[in-house]
């Protein structure tokens, strides 16, 4: 439990990090120059997501997996979880009519909590192989 705590904070610092460059080029992108929300968010999410990226495997996950393997899911990971965020951002937005800029924060929001558990049980956690039960005992009795 005290890992997990550990990395939680860790990753919260470098979310705040990662938040405060993504956020600030978002926001800078809607008011000085007018761009829409969602591309806002497009062009954010991406300044911040190398620097994450090395944060996370060196720092909060303590990674030491090649970045060839690595890397995919991260980027897999985060696309999903961007995705996620794009959808809250649209739909408080669009159909909800939310402010663009509370919208945003929403959706940051959704994303964190998706990329940290991404993070620590697909992306850069203990390889290991899971074999279901049923597949355990066939395999027991396909050995003798």
């Amino acid at each position: 439990m005290r890992a997990l705590l550990g990395q939680s904070l860790r990753f919260g610092v470098v979310g705040l990090a990662n938040t405060a460059v993504g956020l600030s080029a978002i926001y800078a992108l809607m008011f000085f120059f007018n761009a829409g929300a969602i591309l806002a968010n497009m062009l954010g999410y991406a300044l911040g997501l190398g620097v994450s990226f090395v944060l996370n495997q060196a720092w909060t996950f303590n990674s030491s997996q090649r970045l060839t393997q690595v890397l995919p899911r991260y980027i897999l990971t985060a696309g999903g979880c961007y995705l996620l965020n794009l959808g809250v951002v649209g739909v408080s937005a669009l159909y909800f009519s939310a402010n663009p800029y509370l919208a945003q924060i929403f959706g940051v929001g959704v994303y964190t909590v998706c990329m940290f558990f991404g993070c620590r049980w697909f992306v850069f956690g203990s390889p290991r192989v899971v074999v279901h039960p049923w597949l355990r005992v066939f395999q027991i009795r396909s050995a003798r």
